[in-house]
């Protein structure tokens, strides 16, 4: 059956599984460990002593770690990308004194094995990808609620725009949130307690599309110091097109613009008006592109970025 890790994080101790037979599949490894950690932490608390990890690519009878522990009568047993697994193994399993949390990054919705636990009524599928703006919202209502921590409306909406959508960044600066020695924080605080980056000199370089060529590359240079800055300005730039998506009319961006922004509106209106959704789809595009090409040339982000740049200029001529 599915859960969603939300669930898992922010309600666990609520939950009783049965069958302690789990799948944490998807593509945001940081959210997967974090499962994967809850998990163990929960299991181990319920009497659950040895952990063991099978390196085996294959799933199976012949392939699993059933020996017993000299010192422990229960076990929790870890497989990590297994490219096979056999069904019928999870029949001989004794179910009272047995976990199995098995983590894979490689699986398609459409797998035989991710269906299985889909649909499974007493194994367990959780799904893990990077955090939508509604999952980030629930995250951070939550631990504000938990720590009495203030944030105003702007403060509120700046902190979800300007975080990470993988979700240990975003933890990371949750807690920053609940470690800061002020109960009301303004946007001024945020500034200085998000990322090493200057948020406001990354959102700048979007509002430089309607410059010369040579100010867009000025204020990268100035901005650009690490492969992550080059990420922040592809997701950061990510939220400016979904805005100008979303919008169907001039009011609407009005609307939908972040208050906080008020000195970049003038400018955001003037691309609103030259884009549309031709534009905004090649510019995502553009997007996932630059994406390929930094996860395999790290060390070149700076030019990477500035072309990515300058190709975005003529995208949303």
């Amino acid at each position: 059956m599915k859960i969603n890790p939300e669930k898992i994080i922010l309600e666990s101790k609520d939950f009783h599984f049965k069958k302690k037979i789990f799948l944490i599949s998807g593509n945001e490894e940081t959210l997967i460990k974090k499962i994967q950690h809850i998990l163990i932490q929960k299991i181990r608390n319920e009497g659950f002593g040895e952990i063991q990890k099978n390196v085996s690519k294959k799933i199976s009878f012949d392939n699993n770690n059933l020996n017993d522990s000299l010192f422990f009568k229960s076990k929790i047993i870890l497989y990590e990308n297994p490219k096979e697994v056999d069904q019928k193994y999870f029949d001989t399993i004794n179910y009272t004194n047995t976990a199995i949390i098995i983590c894979h990054t490689n699986l398609t919705n459409s797998s035989r094995i991710k269906k299985y636990f889909d649909t499974h009524k007493e194994f367990f599928s959780i799904s893990c990808y990077k955090l939508s703006r509604n999952i980030k919202k629930i995250f951070l209502d939550f631990f504000l609620n938990q720590h009495k921590i203030q944030l105003e409306n702007d403060c509120y909406w700046f902190f979800l725009d300007n975080t990470s959508n993988h979700y240990q960044l975003f933890e990371n600066e949750i807690t920053k949130l609940i470690n800061y020695d002020k109960k009301k924080i303004i946007i001024g605080d945020l500034r200085l307690l998000l990322s090493n980056s200057d948020s406001e000199e990354i959102d700048n370089l979007f509002f430089l599309m309607l410059e010369k060529n040579t100010e867009i590359i000025k204020q990268a240079h100035r901005t650009i110091n690490s492969s992550s800055d080059s990420y922040l300005i592809l997701q950061r730039i990510k939220f400016f097109l979904g805005l100008l998506y979303s919008a169907k009319n001039i009011d609407e961006a009005i609307e939908t613009f972040p208050k906080y922004l008020f000195k970049y509106k003038t400018k955001f209106l003037s691309i609103f008006e030259k884009t549309n959704t031709k534009k905004i789809a090649g510019a995502l595009a553009l997007i996932k592109k630059t994406e390929l090409l930094l996860r395999k040339h790290s060390s070149m982000h700076q030019p990477i970025s500035e072309r990515f740049l300058l190709n975005l200029k003529k995208s949303l001529r």
